[in-house]
């Protein structure tokens, strides 16, 4: 496995999210649905490889870049020894395009669920969030940005393009909100949304980190693609329209 030393928290999320915690070769889930404190079992493989006696090593590409996300494909271990054990067969710009094809895949299941969730799962993660809501502490109040200036303010921009994703379901998270019954649920949400983000802030996480994890935590850790696109989209309206996010 890659040493994770050399590899930073936030290139680790990075790559965690745009693989859909998934194999990106045989796809397999690298996560337990049923126990999200349970340690993820994928391996962070090096396409160059780091050192000189590793698979695909190339003294010509920079130090940094080898350690980054866009050197790394995420993948079950079973995936990992069979690419390091026959290089011949898995070689550099294959790998990159099977990442890349992978990361692609993700993107659409993501895409065609956003579109296809509706009010009986936005039901299910409610429900979620609001057992997960300890106290009625009401968050600290923020100025809202502009959400181009509130992604780069919280250094978000490789999750961009998934906030953007969210975003495009907006108008059904806000009709849910709308039509529910309790005129003060969406107060709720805000406020648990709110006080998990500073939950996680309080643990010293990078923006990505925070970000992936409230993610999680607004698709009730659920692995279908459906709530994970549920779960986006509660996450990013929250986010823009809300002061989940400290600005």
């Amino acid at each position: 496995m890659a040493n994770k030393a050399n590899i930073s928290k936030k290139d680790e999320r990075l790559l965690h999210t745009k693989c859909g915690n998934r194999c990106a070769m045989c796809r397999i889930l690298l996560v337990d649905p049923d126990n999200s404190t349970a340690a993820c079992i994928g391996e962070n493989a090096h396409i160059y490889g780091e050192k000189p006696e590793a698979a695909r090593y190339d003294p010509n590409q920079d130090e940094k870049f080898v350690n980054s996300e866009g050197n790394l494909i995420f993948l079950c271990c079973n995936c990992h020894k069979k690419i390091d054990t026959d290089v011949s067969s898995y070689p550099p710009d294959l790998l990159f395009d099977l990442k890349s094809k992978h990361e692609q895949w993700v993107e659409q299941r993501l895409e065609e669920q956003s579109v296809a969730f509706s009010f009986a799962e936005l039901e299910v993660l409610a429900k979620y969030l609001i057992s997960n809501d300890s106290s009625g502490i009401l968050p600290p109040s923020y100025s809202l940005l502009k959400i181009d200036e509130k992604i780069k303010k919280n250094d978000l921009q490789g999750m961009q393009k998934y906030i953007t994703m969210g975003l495009s379901s907006n108008s059904t998270i806000e009709d849910y909100l709308n039509r529910h019954p309790d005129p003060s649920f969406s107060v709720q949400l805000t406020n648990i949304m709110a006080k998990k983000y500073q939950e996680l802030k309080s643990q010293d996480l990078d923006s990505c980190e925070i970000f992936s994890e409230l993610w999680n935590f607004a698709s009730g850790n659920h692995t279908d693609f459906i709530y994970q696109a549920a779960g986006l989209g509660i996450l990013a309206y929250f986010f823009e329209q809300c002061e989940v996010f400290e600005k």
